[in-house]
């Protein structure tokens, strides 16, 4: 019993111990921590960078690709349809976050996509692009707009499908 009675009486000490030890250390103290805010942010299409449609379908075709989920018309099978009033694209879950902006010589930005050039940034995001690409945390992703989509067609009581032409959304942000 006395055995059992030490190391309870250790246990507890060591216990007192430790939770004093974390109330004195200062990493553990209570400190403002506010998310990081936006300072500068761009949503932009791919459309907007070039005015070559197969440009744009080989970078999609490639994002394709390289998805990971392989989630088509967002996860909705036909009998979902039915109780959806809207267009519902095959790809519309299909990302990246593989963009790239490159200065180039001419003081401008490239955007690349899955390492694939898309084209230039416009010129009146470049000065502000460059001034926080050098101060703040940037996060860019890109998704596919377009392309094959299905809906319910109420009239027919059937789901159509039908395309667009792709496009890819370009969203880039600083923090």
């Amino acid at each position: 019993m006395g055995f059992i009675n030490s190391i309870e009486k250790f246990w507890k000490k060591q216990s007192n111990q430790s939770q004093q030890l974390i109330k004195d250390i200062p990493v553990f103290k209570k400190k403002n921590r506010t998310p990081l805010s936006i300072e500068y942010k761009i949503q932009i299409n791919a459309s907007e960078l070039t005015s070559s449609q197969d440009h744009i379908n080989r970078i999609t075709a490639n994002m394709i690709r390289h998805n990971q989920i392989k989630r088509n018309y967002a996860g909705k099978r036909e009998e979902d349809l039915r109780n959806y009033n809207e267009k519902v694209y095959k790809y519309e879950s299909y990302s990246t976050k593989n963009v790239k902006l490159i200065p180039n010589e001419t003081g401008r930005l490239d955007v690349y996509i899955n390492s694939i050039f898309l084209g230039k940034l416009p010129k009146n995001y470049t000065s502000n692009t460059i001034h926080y690409l050098q101060s703040t945390v940037i996060t860019a992703f890109a998704f596919i707009k377009g392309g094959p989509y299905k809906y319910f067609n109420p009239k027919t009581q059937t789901v159509v499908q039908e395309a667009d032409p792709f496009d890819i959304s370009i969203y880039i942000q600083f923090s």
